[in-house]
């Protein structure tokens, strides 16, 4: 070639698929070629006015436009006969199965999107023998894609463009080649759905294992079954995710979070049945246990204990016990003084030191009895006292740490729902 030829070179994409799983995209095209030959001329008056032939692309030069970064030794062609005009101007339009790689990032799945480029140059004409040009702007068509196979696919492509680039250097060949750059986006599908809105309400279920009363048998079961439907979810996922070891799916993580956070509000659940169940023994709970729900956790939730009114109410009522006691003791005593003032009385007129012994005897032994059994029934009424202070304790300690692991579990819901999933642009 004694000039430079001036190839213009773009793509009418048909159909594509991409294989997340082998990094490759397979994509049915329209490859259009222009170019001008200067062998390819004629006069039409000397060939009856003809000004345009169509002959087989293996009767005539066609620039080796290849793909650089093809992921396929074998290219699908489709015989294309090439229409030149008198003029030597070289149309030819075959069609082609391109299989290029692609790099995929499947972190943001199924809400992802994927880029992918195509290089297109001659493999043997550097670039001062043939000069690679955009035949449009946007150097793919997507007519056809849009209109016919769209709906069809996972894919939507958003945006489309191409670059004319020069590789090479001063000690090696230069070539002109075209970049060709597809970006699109996942559609959202029904699977799309199944894999997210039900992990979503799961999530938000959690909730509940917290809100449910400590005394509730329920709560343990609950947990575990949300946890058996999120290892259902798992292994939807993944069968549904693309397998690269370059990246891993947010969602799979947020899968992952989800069932370790269950397994510890199984076990906080558990923590608390136990920690309401206490007291039946008369302990209290332990000073660093009371320490950190009556200081921390009531300054978290943001709540006044009122444990100074309480133990003011409860001395208060164990004076009041006393002095009823006391009161008791008193009219007891005073009865055994009438009595004995009666028996006096008695003695002095009947002369009778016997009868006044013997009765006296009964008297001490009677008030002796009355002593012991107000002493049983007092110890009675203060351990029943006791125990029931001491449970209230627990139980009001598991209220609160129920509240604290539910807000706690709110917060980290939250946040994790904001961190794996897109906001809306």
């Amino acid at each position: 070639m004694s000039t430079v030829s001036v190839v213009l070179f773009s793509l009418g994409l048909i159909q594509m698929d991409l294989n997340e799983k082998d990094k490759i995209l397979t994509m049915s095209m329209w490859t259009r070629y222009a170019w001008k030959d200067e062998y390819l001329r004629w006069d039409p008056k000397d060939y009856d006015g003809i000004i345009t032939i169509r002959l087989s692309a293996d009767l005539i030069w066609i620039p080796d436009i290849m793909l650089y970064n093809t992921a396929s030794v074998e290219t699908v062609a489709r015989d294309a006969l090439a229409v030149i005009n008198y003029n030597g101007r070289v149309m030819w339009y075959p069609h082609t199965v391109f299989k290029s790689s692609c790099s995929v990032d499947v972190t943001n799945f199924p809400f992802d999107n994927q880029s992918c480029h195509m290089w297109f140059g001659s493999w043997t004409y550097t670039n001062d023998q043939i000069d690679l040009k955009m035949m449009t702007k946007e150097g793919i068509d997507l007519s056809t894609y849009q209109s016919d196979f769209k709906e069809g696919s996972v894919w939507d492509i958003y945006e489309v463009h191409a670059e004319k680039e020069v590789k090479g250097n001063e000690k090696t060949k230069k070539f002109s080649i075209v970049v060709f750059y597809l970006n699109m986006k996942r559609r959202i599908v029904f699977s799309t759905y199944i894999l997210t809105l039900p992990c979503i309400f799961l999530a938000c279920l959690t909730l509940v294992v917290f809100w449910l009363p400590p005394d509730r048998p329920d709560r343990t079961s609950l947990a575990m079954s949300i946890f058996a439907s999120f290892m259902v979810l798992l292994l939807i996922l993944v069968e549904a995710a693309p397998p690269t070891a370059g990246s891993i799916p947010k969602l799979g993580l947020y899968y992952c979070f989800n069932v370790v956070i269950i397994m510890l509000a199984i076990v906080l659940s558990s923590l608390v049945v136990n920690i309401y169940r206490g007291g039946a023994d008369g302990k209290k709970p332990p000073k660093w246990l009371n320490a950190i729900s009556l200081n921390c956790i009531v300054c978290l939730l943001c709540k006044k204990h009122k444990l100074d009114k309480r133990r003011y109410r409860k001395e208060r009522n164990t004076e009041i016990c006393d002095e009823n006691v006391e009161i008791e003791l008193e009219s007891i005593d005073s009865t055994f003084e009438l009595h004995g003032s009666y028996s006096e009385r008695r003695m002095y007129t009947c002369d009778s030191k016997r009868h006044l012994s013997d009765f006296e005897k009964q008297i001490a032994d009677l008030k002796r009895m009355l002593a012991q059994m107000e002493s049983k029934e007092s110890e009675k009424i203060i351990a029943n006292n006791m125990t029931q202070e001491a449970k209230k304790a627990w139980q009001r300690i598991a209220t609160m740490l129920d509240r604290f692991f539910f807000i706690l579990y709110f917060v980290l819901i939250i946040a994790s729902l904001s961190l794996t999933f897109p906001r809306p642009s």
